[in-house]
């Protein structure tokens, strides 16, 4: 009896902790896009694409009534003319939420498609709470690390995700880690931004917050990402030769670089950078 108590305790804890960050956290939704266009009118969603052949893809996977503010967001961002976007808004008067697809399970054909044509990609999603808090997750450690940094300095309360939080976006087949090999090399995966309710409100509300929000975001994509990837790309050319070469120690050692650049604390974008040159440099 005793040792079934704390099972049923920790599943509650789970189930609240869970709960809190994100309120698909439970939900099923649809298991692919075709079993969601076989079931739903077409008139109930729309699908916005803006594709200039850069090599940044922003996506809003929950656009529209599904998880609002997120389209916002990445419409703002399409407005600097820099990167592809991509939302798929729900367009119902009410229960937008029966539109969702989970990021693992987020199959749309166009969407698809921009991602495994890009080198670097970002996804917005939504997360519970009324608080107004920034989740970054993602395979692009590096990435969203520098993200991280330039929304903390503006003054925006970041926090990162890992496993085992449900919305970390860290699985092979999340979309958002889908898109091209790094230097023709690996995968290096995408970034997923989840945004609580009480911001992603805001940001549907306040064109100020909406503004200097995605402005924040476009500095990091724009002018400090170009050159951590120059920095990456020194890292990954400086390849073994011999013996170990044939068991490919060039991923393993990028990869030990890249952590041991993250290890060092960087306080703000400058000295991430600063301290990715001098991993590239040993």
């Amino acid at each position: 009896m005793k040792k079934q108590s704390l099972k049923i305790l920790a599943l509650v804890m789970l189930f609240t902790f869970g709960i809190s960050i994100s309120a698909y956290a439970f939900t099923t939704g649809y298991r692919s896009f075709a079993e969601l266009a076989a079931a739903e009118d077409p008139s109930d969603y729309t699908i916005k694409t803006n594709d200039i052949g850069s090599d940044t893809t922003i996506l809003a996977i929950h656009g529209g009534g599904i998880e609002r503010g997120t389209s916002e967001l990445v419409e703002a961002l399409n407005g600097y003319g820099k990167y592809n976007t991509y939302s798929f808004e729900g367009l119902k008067a009410a229960d937008n939420g029966s539109l969702f697809m989970k990021a693992i399970n987020f199959d749309e054909p166009t969407a698809v498609s921009l991602v495994n044509k890009s080198d670097y990609t970002v996804s917005v999603i939504g997360a519970a709470g009324d608080d107004e808090v920034t989740y970054i997750g993602g395979q692009n450690k590096l990435l969203a690390e520098l993200i991280r940094l330039h929304l903390t300095a503006k003054g925006y309360n970041v926090k990162t995700l890992s496993i085992p939080d449900r919305i970390a976006g860290v699985m092979d087949s999340n979309i958002v880690n889908k898109n091209k090999l790094f230097n023709d090399s690996y995968q290096l995966g995408g970034v997923q931004i989840a945004i609580s309710k009480g911001l992603r409100d805001k940001l549907a509300t306040d064109s100020g917050t909406l503004n200097d929000y995605s402005g924040t975001i476009n500095q990091a994509l724009s002018e400090s990402w170009p050159t951590i990837v120059e920095l990456m790309k020194k890292i990954d050319n400086n390849k073994s030769e011999g013996f170990l070469n044939r068991f490919n120690p060039e991923k393993r050692n990028f990869d030990k670089k890249i952590q041991k650049a993250l290890e060092k604390g960087s306080k703000n974008p400058k000295e991430l950078i600063e301290d990715v040159k001098a991993v590239s440099e040993e």
